[in-house]
């Protein structure tokens, strides 16, 4: 099976079946957009942080100093800090929009009579299409650890308040870095998580998303798969 998901293909297919209808092309191009961007916001958390914290490093005296706000680069790690905060954010909210833009786009192409714009989501999708390896994909994706987490975050963070982040020094494993906090949301705790463990956690959803692309594909045009 093809494991990339051909947008090329997809506009297309909308060109020549649906008389290249502007608002599913404009849907196609924000989410090809959106993934251009997430990819910049994950490569800059990413490495943001390199330059103070090695995750293969043991914590030492100076990881302790910037935790204390003392060392001497200190100016230099708080910009980083914030770069990695804000772009990790950035990249959690970039992939659930991208959730939203994929579920109207599945609407537009095979549930237009079935589902309304205006009540669309991907839950929603997810219940109105039949069984097959599209709906298995949406599913597999909203039973997901990373789909529940970023969801969760997003509300909280919109509705609530910022998920409290900081740096922190792990004594049990030896181990220093940055941190996201625990929180709640519709009674289910979420758990703390280093800055890599939720940047890996959003990539693999990324993915997923990707993966639920390629299964409309598929639906679409089933001589491709």
């Amino acid at each position: 099976m093809n494991r990339s998901w051909s947008l090329k293909d997809l506009r297309d297919y909308i060109n020549r079946e649906h008389n290249k209808d502007q608002s599913l092309l404009d849907r196609v191009s924000s989410i090809d957009r959106g993934i251009d961007i997430f990819r910049y916001h994950f490569s800059t958390a990413r490495d943001s942080l390199t330059d103070f914290f090695d995750p293969d490093e043991k914590a030492h005296k100076q990881h302790f100093e910037r935790v204390l706000g003392v060392s001497e680069d200190q100016e230099e790690f708080q910009i980083a800090k914030i770069a990695n905060e804000a772009n990790t954010i950035a990249a959690i909210y970039t992939v659930r929009s991208v959730f939203d833009l994929f579920s109207q786009l599945v609407r537009g192409l095979l549930l237009e009579e079935k589902l309304r714009e205006d009540v669309c989501n991907i839950y929603r999708v997810r219940d109105h299409l039949e069984e097959g390896g599209l709906r298995t994909a949406i599913e597999h994706l909203l039973e997901s650890e990373g789909f529940r987490y970023i969801n969760a975050f997003v509300n909280v963070t919109k509705h609530r308040s910022l998920v409290k982040y900081g740096s922190w020094i792990d004594f049990v494993n030896d181990k220093a870095g940055v941190k996201f906090s625990a929180f709640e949301y519709r009674n289910e705790l979420f758990p703390e998580l280093w800055s890599g463990e939720i940047l890996e956690k959003i990539l693999t959803t990324k993915n997923e998303i990707v993966t639920a692309g390629i299964a409309l594909n598929h639906r679409l045009l089933p001589q491709q798969a």
